[in-house]
């Protein structure tokens, strides 16, 4: 099981392993040696080599001159009116692999040395930015092997120490907020890995109504007896030829004088075999991952609670598991949505948008302010972006223009694809309202969030996130895992529920 590093703030230098110093270059590119019992050391670099403070580069030495550590670990950040706050977060992961190899038990991040970078605009921004990459590069998910253990990943504890008292409490604050954010992204990546075997449906409804009253936020379940009340028949189709029954959770996390309320929407198919339309086998083990949007979801109305944000949060996870047998729905099959509308479903591996179009309608019945849903739903998305980023889609320019806003902040960037009417053309058929996929290979991702827009009413504000490239094997990004579950896209949705 992994835990991450306690983190606190203290006024005062504590014993600790390591120090940590921020370091910056000058014009020049040379390291500029920080104030304290540390500038020598850094002189001596200046003038010999080696260690040169380029942004996110390292170096850990012993140290016997004043001070309360063994150690210290020097992080540059290159030339302080260069760094951005995505270099910030990776350097915070290097510090973080560095102390893992180091096996270092307990770090002071002195923060006065990142308050001497000339030009720097607001440096706890920029402090944020480095604890977010040191938390989030402290996750594993072992939890199936036999020597898992229950440890932390890095150091046991961090302290921000600052000379300045009245930092304490901006500090003291952002430490909690850090762990916070570190626990809420890591259960969406313990959600997207869990094996499917154990995954199911009712596990995820059994520990999101756990993890709700853990943080005081209200869950209903829905059966699949519920949702034949409901009318959600697209919704069950998906799950026909599964021996595990579907499961709607319903969270609400509702703030007293709440003045907006944000509805969150998230796809989750526990197993995605593709149905009748069954996929290839190369790589179907990844499809334990198309239940990442409401892994997705969870995560974020989780953090929200955390925060207290003043705005009511509601996130509805559409838990189902595509497979085929008997009972499962065939191609051709017609079947009534909630909103009334019919569907020809001509590929059972375009199931996604089907348990989709029902929640998002059954989303309308809470009055919210607006709709944001997240889903792995094409792989065309991949094709068209790459995995740097992920489509985003919807009905309302300025919805989607804070929520791109909010993604470039977290460096969870957003990629807005039309909407274009025509693309719904090939999308009609004969026998019934719509279908569920078309002929053509082209623009999957813009088809599948055109068929989404027919479950949304008139005057609704609503977002369509892809997050198929992204939702998963990111390791490409130093704080994200080599592999499996991202949990990419918990903060920026975190914070738009705060903001919206």
């Amino acid at each position: 099981m992994t835990r991450i590093p306690q983190l606190d703030s203290k006024t005062t230098a504590i014993s600790a392993d390591s120090d940590l110093i921020f370091v910056f270059q000058d014009g020049a590119k040379k390291p500029v040696p920080p104030k304290g019992p540390y500038s020598g050391l850094i002189s001596k670099f200046r003038q010999a080599g080696g260690f040169e403070a380029r942004a996110g580069s390292t170096q850990f030495v012993a140290f016997s001159g004043k001070g309360k550590a063994k150690h210290v670990l020097f992080v540059g950040l290159g030339v302080s009116g260069d760094l951005t706050h995505e270099k910030a977060r990776q350097a915070g992961s290097y510090a973080l692999s560095k102390f893992l190899g180091e096996k270092t038990k307990s770090v002071n991040v002195q923060v006065d040395s990142l308050f001497e970078g000339k030009n720097l605009k607001d440096p706890m921004s920029f402090l944020r930015a480095f604890g977010e990459g040191m938390v989030l590069s402290a996750y594993k998910f072992d939890r199936y092997k036999a020597d898992s253990k229950d440890e932390v990943i890095g150091p046991s504890k961090v302290s921000y120490v600052s000379k300045n008292k009245t930092m304490h409490s901006a500090l003291s604050g952002l430490a909690k907020d850090l762990m916070n954010v570190a626990e809420c992204v890591n259960i969406t990546r313990d959600w997207s890995n869990e094996p499917c075997n154990t995954g199911i449906p009712e596990y995820y409804a059994k520990e999101a109504a756990r993890l709700a009253k853990a943080h005081g936020i209200k869950c209903r379940v829905l059966t699949e007896a519920d949702a034949a009340k409901e009318k959600m028949a697209l919704f069950l189709s998906v799950g026909a030829g599964s021996q595990h029954e579907g499961r709607i959770i319903v969270l609400d996390y509702h703030p007293k004088g709440a003045e907006k309320t944000v509805a969150l929407v998230g796809k989750g198919i526990t197993f995605d075999s593709g149905g009748i339309s069954i996929k290839p086998s190369a790589k179907m083990e990844d499809m334990k991952h198309d239940m990442t949007g409401a892994a997705t979801m969870m995560g974020a109305i989780l953090l929200a609670a955390k925060r207290k944000v003043k705005n009511r949060v509601i996130a509805i996870l559409a838990m189902n598991e595509n497979m085929p047998d008997g009972k499962a729905t065939n191609p051709s099959s017609v079947v009534r949505a909630r909103n009334g509308k019919t569907v020809e479903i001509i590929n059972t591996d375009a199931e996604g948008r089907l348990v989709l179009a029902d929640v998002l309608d059954f989303a309308h019945d809470f009055k919210p302010d607006c709709i944001v849903n997240a889903a792995t739903l094409t792989g065309a998305v991949l094709v068209a972006l790459g995995k740097q980023c992920c489509g985003i889609l919807g009905n309302d320019d300025g919805l989607i223009a804070q929520l791109k806003n909010i993604g470039d902040q977290n460096y969870e960037r957003m990629w807005q694809l039309p909407m274009f009417d025509e693309y719904l053309e090939d999308m009609k058929t004969d026998v019934a309202d719509l279908r569920n996929s078309c002929n053509d290979p082209y623009g999957g991702t813009i088809r599948g969030g055109i068929f989404l827009k027919q479950f949304i009413k008139k005057g609704m504000p609503w977002a369509h996130l892809d997050i198929a490239a992204t939702g998963y094997g990111m390791g490409h990004v130093a704080y994200y895992p080599k592999k499996g579950a991202s949990g990419m896209h918990v903060r920026t949705l975190a914070q738009f529920a705060a903001e919206f």
